[in-house]
């Protein structure tokens, strides 16, 4: 009787097992990375504590020996992430596979137009920054910046509408030419309280951000960056992308793509956590001082 009852326990499982739906998250997924560095590695160990599906690497400095697209189409996922700009530019000839980006630029062009790619841009977005610069500095109200119009046209858009919005003066001067950085710097003297440099290589070059910390120096102007690296320059606060909240908003893209969503219907997303880092002995420096609402939120560093 026992013997019998088990048996038909043990069937009855069986049933159920093959009525249930497999898990759509159980897929295949190929992470395709450029080259093995900290930004991009945190992006990558998002992506792997946040997506529940077969994850495997391609790390392309250790496959300069294969044909990476071929792998790609050989091994055939059901999508394909790529971290950092080297892996979009390797990957983008492949059409047949949702391909998710992020640690990219907005502005990268390799990206434009894509009907099987969407990600996550690494450009913040102005007004989040603009918000956090009100937060912190609410005595500064007119800001400056340099920016390339064929690089940074739409950025600089979205940044005059968000200035405005929060009430601060924004003065926005183009430099098609890097030669040009230090006429347009002069230009904004006496006319602006704070200068915010934004990521454009077009414009930032070893040799201008010498130009522009000296004036800035000598106009004693707070620097708002895009890197925390020139903090030691004598910035004063950087807003920085999380990579790792990056590889968890890309792992949330690919559950609705592995969900049933046509890739092309999910448009592309800005970085939704910024790190604020703030050079504590700048602001002594300048005689500035920073909202509580900010320093609780943000990393100091060169405490006296």
């Amino acid at each position: 009787m026992k013997s019998g009852l088990g048996y038909l326990c043990y069937a009855f499982f069986i049933v159920l097992s093959c009525l249930a739906p497999t898990p759509v998250y159980s897929a295949s997924v190929i992470s395709v990375q450029s080259i093995s560095i900290m930004p991009y590695n945190e992006a990558f160990k998002g992506l792997k504590g946040a997506c529940n599906c077969d994850l495997k690497q391609f790390l392309l400095s250790e496959m300069q020996r294969y044909d990476v697209v071929k792998e790609l189409q050989r091994e055939r996922p059901q999508v394909i992430v790529a971290i950092g700009s080297g892996a979009v530019e390797k990957i983008k000839a492949i059409k047949n596979i949702p391909i998710v980006y992020l640690m990219v630029p907005d502005t990268q062009s390799d990206i434009t137009g894509k009907s099987n790619m969407t990600g996550v841009n690494m450009d913040i977005p102005p007004d989040m920054q603009l918000d956090i610069v009100r937060q912190a500095l609410p005595e500064v109200g007119d800001i400056g910046l340099l920016y390339n119009p064929v690089q940074q046209g739409g950025f600089i858009e979205k940044a005059k509408a968000a200035a405005a919005s929060a009430g601060i003066g924004l003065t926005a001067n183009a430099v098609g030419n890097p030669r040009k950085v230090s006429d347009q710097l002069n230009l904004m003297t006496g006319k602006i309280k704070a200068f915010w440099m934004l990521p454009d290589v077009s414009v930032i070059t070893p040799e201008t951000v010498e130009i522009l910390f000296l004036y800035t120096l000598k106009n004693k102007l707070p620097v708002i960056t895009f890197s925390s690296k020139f903090l030691e320059m004598g910035a004063l606060m950087s807003f920085e992308v999380d990579p790792n909240d990056m590889g968890v908003q890309a792992a949330e893209i690919i559950s609705r793509i592995l969900s049933g969503a046509d890739v092309n219907q999910i448009p592309d997303t800005n970085a939704r956590k910024i790190n604020i880092t703030i050079n504590d002995r700048t602001a002594k420096k300048l005689g500035l001082t920073i909202s509580n609402e900010i320093l609780n939120k943000a990393r100091v560093i060169n405490r006296d």
